[in-house]
């Protein structure tokens, strides 16, 4: 007769099953697993017998890795459990809470992977994700009047306020990106010129050449970038890298791509997407935002720079008909200089 009874679980499975019971009964508070579904849910409440499968080592079934990070996120303090069960928005976390919360995760993320027989390696939070539905101002360069378009004047019948913008196709391409990854948070678009003291306390994408936004030049006198980029080339200690030029069409351009902490406002960032000609520009920002590379070129800056540190990458960018293509920032030859402080 055939033996009915279902594969054994791994000892990893049982670790894990193990952990994640001990976390809610023993952890800070005893919780049911009816509290822990709403904690850990949110606005989106897990129900108890989802708990008690991840709790179960024979159940099958994994907790899916943003839940794993929900887990730290609310174990990692005891102010989680101040009144009802409830996650504290990271951005509110202390330093050594934080340092809890990534130890925590870590090791859930790697019982997880073992239980699964592959390699933990948790997916990288986009570069486009800031936390705590804090603002956040997207500054561009502004078009000279020679060369803005005709409804970019107030009087026209078809006035388009971002008309005036320049790296028109940069904004988007980050727009797009920051709502989909911040959806709660107001996005202010703005120029170098017409941005508020507000607008500049917020976190801050700066895109486009030095030439026309004046908030990018000064912002990067702030950071002390040890790059510069002006109309033709990118300077790096005194050394001029220019475009690329094939019988006058652009086929490689240099993008420079920046993030660091604000220098004026606590927990909030700011981020530069920069490039000799719109193609650098573009090329600096797809790096983060085109999905065949995105996640890959994330994880690549956050093991090669320290947390909290200012750090910048010059980027080649190939120009194909007119488009720049992103790159993988791995790949030693796609990059020209990178630093950090």
């Amino acid at each position: 007769m055939a033996d009915a009874a279902g594969p054994q679980p791994s000892l990893d499975a049982v670790r894990l099953a193990r952990r994640l019971r001990e976390l809610r009964e023993r952890e800070f508070i005893r919780l049911t697993q009816d509290e822990l579904g709403r904690a850990l849910g949110g606005g989106d409440k897990i129900s108890p017998a989802t708990i008690s499968v991840w709790e179960n080592p024979a159940g099958g079934r994994l907790p899916p890795l943003h839940r794993i990070q929900a887990y730290a996120q609310l174990f990692c303090t005891g102010r989680s459990f101040d009144g009802d069960p409830h996650l504290i928005p990271e951005d509110q976390l202390t330093d050594d809470e934080r340092a809890t919360m990534a130890e925590l995760a870590k090791e859930l993320l790697d019982l997880r992977a073992r239980t699964e027989g592959v390699r933990a390696e948790v997916t990288p939070r986009s570069m486009w994700h800031f936390p705590g539905a804090q603002a956040i101002t997207i500054v561009c360069g502004l078009l000279p009047e020679g060369r803005q378009p005709p409804n970019a004047r107030h009087d026209d019948l078809d006035y388009s306020r971002i008309a005036r913008f320049a790296d028109l196709d940069t904004l988007v391409d980050v727009y797009g990106a920051v709502k989909a990854n911040n959806p709660d948070s107001v996005v202010i678009l703005t120029t170098g010129r017409e941005m508020t003291r507000v607008d500049a306390l917020n976190h801050l994408i700066l895109i486009g050449n030095t030439e026309m936004n004046q908030a990018m030049r000064w912002f990067a006198r702030q950071l002390d970038l040890p790059v510069t980029v002006d109309a033709s080339a990118v300077v790096i200690k005194g050394e001029r890298f220019g475009y690329t030029l094939d019988q006058d069409e652009l086929i490689e351009d240099l993008g420079v791509f920046v993030r660091g902490p604000h220098p004026s406002a606590p927990h909030r960032t700011v981020t530069i997407c920069n490039g000799i000609t719109s193609r650098g520009v573009r090329g600096a920002a797809q790096c983060f935002v085109n999905s065949a590379v995105r996640e890959r070129n994330t994880r690549y800056t956050t093991r090669r720079f320290p947390e909290e540190s200012t750090f910048g990458i010059v980027v080649r960018v190939p120009v194909l008909n007119g488009e720049p293509l992103p790159q993988v920032l791995e790949e030693e030859a796609n990059r020209l200089h990178e630093w950090h402080s």
